[in-house]
């Protein structure tokens, strides 16, 4: 029964074709006006009439069999179809789709009966296995089954930038190989049109203006190879001279890839069976490609299975997380395909390759902890969109970092350099005679190669990495602490230990909440948290303190387990809480070369942490007081050397300097307590070095803390 429903929508379509749509009941729902063309009845009665009294028009009684098809598709007995049928004297292609529960019978005229066979063998390169990775191969057989102009392979990054990867093109035309297209030229939302159908034909960009009439306002046409291309690509088009079109997405993994895109001056129709030859030619390379980019990938995660087992080795066979990965720099840098590498431990910095210099880096590490609560953060456009934070010129372009812990106390930061290149921008500017598009290409600066897919592999590898490390060393460090034995003979040296070291930090600490006590409301954000890092480093040595003693306490024979430990932030921070504690601000300190230490981290804090304070405890009164620290190296050995312009130490007891609670004479006036250098000492010993000591008598003392050399240093620390 006819529809009575008078309202239509009217949308567009391409001239070469044909197209009716019906309901699951076989009423057509929408009609173009080359289908209406086929009959004598005006549109607005074909519409709402069922599908079998069109088909009466193209074949009277002989429909009953194409009726019947479309009756199994409905039912879904059958796939899409696609079938050559004669009207009159003219054959045709009719392609039967269901989507949505509408059918889609869509047909165009034929124009060849078959290919060739020795037109197929003239394709038969394109098969062999030497050409299995050649897309300038198959944009060449693609360009003679279609005789265009230009065949090129369109990639579509992961950033929605979008380049040309290969290209067959008439010897007279410019070539676009190579070139990058911006964002604007793929948005998103244009990708539906692309990858909804297997390919999409324009044979002529000139005849976009077919009507189609719908009692449906919801109809679908994107599964309609008549659907017009988008309008940005159209005025594109347009703009470049093209008249007739082809795209054929393609897919890598299940996910689109890029496209294959053919182009050509004039208006020219290509046979189904010629479009049909192509995707299948299309896809024979695309899958022979997915199979080389599979093998890829297995070579890749060999790589990253060697790489774990080095790094794995590395974590077992040292004492901590940061000696392994400070060993394995140069691999972590070129896992990540980066150019610089570097690594902060809570104030201590390593680097490899090209890397910002110190200070930046400080810089850069402070800005992330204030700007990302990410662990993990990447951005190939680091210096453009955030180079502005910085008083200098950053001096590469991408950042990635991986941040371990929830103290934001150590980071791993690769960088990239700027990789220049340029890039065709695209802009449309809408006036009332039309459209007008405007191309042009920008250079770009501030600018790294993307981080990829196999970098964040890597990434993920070595988060898992070190979280097994440290899930096994707590294990371990559980069985140590379940094995500790009380403290007996030796308690009251620990009580006193605890209470001389215990009391730098914890002045640090009191200062700190009283300064913010009084003035914290008139901090910046910024400032409050560089206060709260500074305090949460105090109580962070007050727990290395209490962790150490214990230690010393288990046994007096067994040594302690070294790593490389770089000396010179922690040298300089003590240095800068000695003059605060001490009231010393004028105290000079002059630092020479800081070598990195063999040893465990928080004694050699201990160590340096006594010496340092006393030199400038008793070198306060002095009018001008000075200390100097500096290190030397040999092959076996390294020796700081400490020296003060202080008081001095009376001669007589200078033999006695390492007994507990025994003070020089002229010291008294200083707070103290006699035991640090005793706990030096005994430090000392257990890491297998030795400290001297040479002072006079109110000129000022040096000690010198001579410390072995387990094995050669990581050239990074050095």
């Amino acid at each position: 029964m006819k529809n009575t429903v008078q309202q239509v929508d009217i949308n567009s379509l391409q001239q070469f074709g044909n197209l009716i749509i019906t309901d699951n009941k076989m009423v057509m729902v929408a009609i173009s006006d080359s289908a209406q063309s086929f009959t004598n009845i005006a549109i607005q009665q074909l519409l709402g009439l069922p599908l079998t009294d069109f088909l009466h028009h193209l074949w009277g009684s002989n429909h009953q069999k194409f009726l019947a098809t479309v009756q199994a598709l409905i039912a879904k007995q059958i796939p899409s179809q696609v079938f050559s049928k004669k009207i009159k004297s003219q054959y045709y292609y009719f392609k039967l789709n269901l989507n949505k529960g509408f059918v889609y019978i869509e047909w165009e005229e034929q124009h060849r009966k078959h290919i060739s066979v020795s037109r197929m063998n003239e394709l038969g390169f394109l098969f062999d296995e030497i050409y299995v990775n050649n897309w300038n191969f198959l944009c060449k057989a693609l360009q003679k089954i279609l005789k265009f102009e230009r065949v090129f392979v369109l990639q579509i990054q992961e950033t929605g930038q979008s380049s040309i990867i290969a290209e067959s093109l008439k010897a007279d035309k410019p070539s676009f190989c190579g070139k990058e297209f911006a964002q604007s030229f793929f948005p998103p939302e244009l990708t539906p049109y692309y990858n909804s159908l297997a390919y999409r034909y324009i044979p002529n960009l000139d005849k976009l203006d077919q009507k189609l009439y719908s009692l449906d306002p919801g109809i679908h046409l994107l599964c309609s190879q008549l659907a017009v291309p988008p309008e940005l690509h159209e005025i594109y088009l347009r703009s470049i001279g093209v008249k007739a079109a082809l795209f054929f997405p393609l897919y890598l993994e299940g996910n689109f890839w890029g496209l294959v895109v053919a182009q050509h001056p004039k208006a020219k129709k290509i046979d189904l069976q010629q479009r049909k030859l192509c995707i299948f030619i299309i896809q024979s390379a695309m899958s022979k490609f997915e199979n080389l980019f599979k093998q890829g990938l297995i070579d890749e995660n060999q790589q990253l299975s060697e790489a774990e087992l080095i790094l794995k080795h590395s974590l077992a066979d040292n004492k901590t997380v940061n000696c392994a990965l400070v060993q394995n720099m140069e691999l972590l840098t070129n896992m990540v395909k980066a150019d610089g590498f570097g690594i902060y431990n809570q104030g201590d910095v390593f680097f490899h390759g090209d890397v910002p210099h110190t200070d930046l880096f400080y810089d850069i590490v402070d800005y992330l902890k204030i700007a990302s609560n990410k662990t993990l953060f990447k951005d190939y456009n680091f210096k453009l969109n955030h180079g502005s934070h910085f008083q200098e010129e950053l001096p590469f372009a991408g950042l990635l970092y991986y941040t371990l812990g929830i103290e934001k106390d150590y980071y791993l930061i690769w960088f990239r350099k700027e990789h220049n290149s340029k890039i065709v921008q695209l802009n449309l500017d809408k006036q009332k005679n039309g459209t007008q598009i405007r191309t042009w290409e920008q250079p770009i600066y501030d600018s790294a190669l993307p981080w990829d897919d196999s970098d964040l592999r890597f990434i993920t590898m070595l988060q898992q990495t070190i979280k097994e490390s440290i899930v096994i060393r707590s294990a371990e460090k559980q069985m140590l602490t379940n094995e500790l034995q009380l403290l007996n003979n030796e308690l009251e040296m620990f009580t006193f230990s605890l209470s001389h070291d215990l009391k730098n930090p914890l002045s640090i600490l009191k200062m700190g909440l009283q300064f913010l006590k009084s003035v914290g409301h008139t901090l910046s954000l910024e400032k409050k948290n560089d206060w709260f890092q500074n305090l949460s480093g105090s109580v962070t040595n007050i727990e290395d303190i209490i962790d150490n003693i214990v230690l010393i306490s288990q046994s007096k024979t067994t040594a302690m387990a070294k790593d490389p430990i770089p000396m010179s932030y922690t040298i300089k921070k003590i240095s800068q809480e000695a003059k605060l504690i001490h009231q010393a601000p004028d105290c000079q300190m002059d630092f020479g070369k800081l070598l990195p230490l063999w040893g465990e981290k928080s004694a050699l804090y201990q160590v340096f942490l006594n010496i340092i304070n006393n030199a400038v405890k008793y070198s306060s009164k002095n009018p001008l007081p000075k200390v100097c620290i500096h290190s030397t190296m040999d092959e076996h050995l390294v020796c700081y050397s400490i020296q003060d312009n202080g008081v001095g130490i009376p001669k007589e007891n200078l033999p006695h300097v390492f007994d507990i609670f025994i003070r020089a004479g002229n010291s008294q006036s200083f707070q103290g307590t006699g035991v640090g250098l005793s706990l030096v000492k005994r430090i000392m010993d257990r890491l297998g070095g030795t400290i001297e000591i040479q002072s006079i008598e109110g000129t000022g003392t040096t000690v010198n803390l001579i410390f072995p050399i387990s094995s050669p240093f990581p050239d990074s620390m050095l």
